[in-house]
């Protein structure tokens, strides 16, 4: 996890659909993937996707992903 401009980014997540809603796996944590609020340079976007996920804080904290 690192922090940059008060989003934290995650590396190696995974993204994938169920039930007609996209998730991912962040520290291997299943939360909801929250395409309206992430980062622009963030390109999680579908199902498959791997790599860096760049999120709020205040969303991080919201879903336990902070230490």
């Amino acid at each position: 996890m690192e922090e940059r401009g008060g989003y934290l980014w995650f590396n190696g997540v995974r993204v994938f659909a169920e039930d007609m809603r996209l998730l991912c796996v962040v520290a291997g944590r299943v939360v909801p993937l929250p395409v309206a609020i992430l980062h622009p340079d963030c390109r999680l976007a579908a199902d498959g996707d791997v790599g860096r996920l760049g999120v709020p804080r205040r969303w991080a904290e919201q879903q336990g992903l902070c230490a």
